[in-house]
């Protein structure tokens, strides 16, 4: 018995690899569920900087990450709650027609 023990002992283990999978994903800079051409970004830049210099910039959304999007909306002074709420309705449901014209709401 003991020589059964000792050949049991001395037989190749199988061995475990563990590895890490490694997966990379797109560099998303702008808009991360937009896609964008480089000229389209350099044109609204300049169009940016122009109206900067001119006194008239502001905060443009379409050139905002989706983080920087949602922080400015949690910042927003709302004063009333009932015509904002009325006014954002409006702008996704203009928004939802330009997007998808043939099912425009009644």
């Amino acid at each position: 018995m003991s020589t059964l023990i000792r050949t049991i002992r001395h037989l190749p283990r199988p061995t475990i690899v563990r590895s890490a999978t490694f997966t990379t994903s797109p560099r998303l800079r702008i808009k991360e569920d937009a896609t964008r051409e480089p000229h389209e970004l350099e044109a609204k830049k300049n169009e940016q900087l122009e109206k900067q210099r001119q006194g008239k910039g502001h905060w443009h959304e379409e050139l905002a990450s989706s983080g920087e999007a949602n922080v400015t909306a949690d910042r927003e002074k709302v004063h009333d709650h009932d015509s904002h709420m009325e006014e954002l309705q409006k702008q996704t449901a203009q928004s939802s027609e330009k997007e998808h014209p043939h099912g425009k709401a009644e």
